[in-house]
């Protein structure tokens, strides 16, 4: 279902809160802050961690689901999480300083096309076999 511009005019009029939207896919509820598991995690020395596969999941899953119709609940999107993370490596990007996102951005090209096809794989498992 589409949003227009008056859709949280609509819902505040109605009592009823708007739902936050990832600003990487708006078709994702972000979750409260508490429970959004880290992209970027700092450390006490200033390093920042990066986890390439999470970042690329957020990035493209939107897409990937409404591509393929698939239901887009919160149970939903976290099943094709839950499966695409089960399948791709993990890939933590350790970032120091700005010049440092350079690795970030080639570690996330490397392996764009291998998240997308676990997407992809994770997106038809759950729309065949759905955990509503």
């Amino acid at each position: 279902m589409a949003r227009s511009s008056k859709t949280s005019k609509v819902l505040g009029l109605l009592g009823e809160e708007t739902p936050r939207r990832s600003a990487a896919n708006p078709i994702i509820k972000t979750p409260e802050k508490e429970t959004v598991p880290p992209v970027f995690v700092k450390s006490d020395t200033g390093t920042q961690f990066v986890n390439i596969p999470f970042l690329l999941i957020n990035e493209q899953l939107g897409s990937i689901m409404e591509r393929f119709r698939c239901c887009t609940c919160e149970k939903c999107i976290a099943a094709v999480t839950e499966e695409a993370l089960r399948e791709l490596p993990a890939n933590v990007v350790r970032v120091k300083r700005v010049s440092d996102t350079d690795s970030v951005n080639r570690a996330a090209a490397d392996m764009r096309s291998d998240a997308i096809r676990v997407l992809t794989k994770a997106v038809m498992l759950v729309k065949t076999n759905p955990r509503h």
